[in-house]
């Protein structure tokens, strides 16, 4: 091989090191407010771990194993349902499009790079609203649980929330199909997450997800949480004494009881309302753990979820906007919210949506003056 063959060679390999240098850079620069965001906090937050009097162990990784299992399934999804998307399509070169989708997907580097330092990101974001979510009760001790529930009362003429929904939904099947419902929220809202950090079609509606998602977080499930300081129904006699919700938890365990006779399922939310409980008294730190009801995060992402979708689809919206009814409808049935968590999560989501987007046009419009 000659010398300018070699020459040739390098300068081509130092320009393609270059190009895809070039592209992380650009890849990370569109979400900088984000991880920007994230760092602050994560860091102001472990330095509060350590001034904190509590038990609870502060974990940068709380999250991490659980988003990679969850991130290679959803790869493996996605890759059955291409596939047999080009096996229906009659497609000639079936294998040579398959692969040509897949290399595409992962350059240049910057995309793929760019996804997981977001999935990092969002590691750090769930992670830091699980431990301050535990401490809420250290710092506010839950006293709101009876105005909220009187309050509930005095808004639906007199009854409680639950009585008029298990008024509808009386069967344990019914209970069974929303609380199928109620916890594949996850699923829907991991889908849509991974959605929008992909997506790039609409820039400005992808940023404004992303940091509506990230901010409700913080200032809806920690902020607002720690002000309103509540358990829930499911946890009221257990922390109070207070068996006023007594009833919903006997009805929720005979249904369960029926369902597990007739070996049709169970009712989740009762094992996952036990696993909570004891977490909170071993003052774990772990997935989903710790306490609170008011505001409703399950409401809160749901609302977001309707609010950004739609205007992707607008029919596929309106299926979002039912389903978002149908969580806050679950949270009240299944004993783990007041309808008023819900009612407040709505408001508060939807405020900080117009918010951020306010914020996001306009930072935009003067960026591109």
């Amino acid at each position: 091989m000659t010398q300018e063959r070699k020459l040739s060679i390098t300068i081509t390999w130092r320009e393609r090191v270059d190009v895809e240098l070039s592209s992380i850079k650009k890849h990370l620069l569109v979400d900088k407010v984000l991880y920007l965001y994230c760092l602050i906090t994560t860091f102001i937050i472990y330095l509060l771990s350590y001034f904190v009097n509590s038990t609870i162990a502060y974990s940068f990784i709380t999250y991490l194993k659980t988003m990679g299992v969850a991130l290679y399934i959803t790869g493996i999804s996605f890759s059955i349902y291409y596939y047999l998307y080009l096996i229906l399509n009659k497609e000639k070169y079936i294998l040579k499009n398959f692969f040509t989708k897949i290399i595409n997907f992962l350059f240049p580097a910057g995309r793929i790079v760019s996804i997981f330092i977001s999935l990092l990101a969002f590691n750090l974001i769930f992670s830091n609203h699980t431990f301050l979510k535990s401490l809420i009760p250290k710092i506010n001790p839950f006293k709101w649980d009876i105005i909220f529930s009187e309050v509930d009362k005095f808004i639906h003429f007199g009854f409680y929330p639950w009585e008029i929904t298990h008024a509808i939904f009386s069967s344990p099947l019914s209970s069974l199909a929303i609380n199928f419902a109620y916890n594949i929220w996850f699923f829907f809202m991991w889908g849509l997450l991974i959605f929008f950090i992909v997506y790039k079609n609409k820039p400005q509606l992808r940023q404004q997800f992303l940091l509506c998602f990230s901010l409700s977080w913080m200032i809806i499930g920690v902020f607002f949480a720690t002000i309103f300081s509540s358990a829930g129904p499911c946890f009221l006699e257990l922390i109070t004494g207070n068996n006023q919700y007594a009833p919903l938890m006997i009805k929720l365990t005979n249904q369960n009881q029926f369902l597990m006779d007739m070996h049709i399922g169970k009712l989740w939310a009762l094992p996952t309302q036990q696993h909570l409980w004891k977490e909170y008294m071993t003052h774990a730190n772990s997935i989903g753990s710790g306490i609170s009801a008011m505001p409703s995060m399950h409401v809160s992402i749901a609302i977001i979820m309707a609010l950004s979708v739609y205007r992707i689809n607008k029919k596929i919206g309106f299926f979002a906007y039912a389903y978002a009814i149908l969580i806050l409808i679950g949270s009240v049935h299944l004993g783990w919210h007041y309808a008023i968590d819900g009612y407040v999560s709505i408001f508060l989501t939807i405020a900080l949506w117009k918010l951020i987007g306010y914020l996001v046009k306009k930072i935009r419009s003067l960026k591109y003056k």
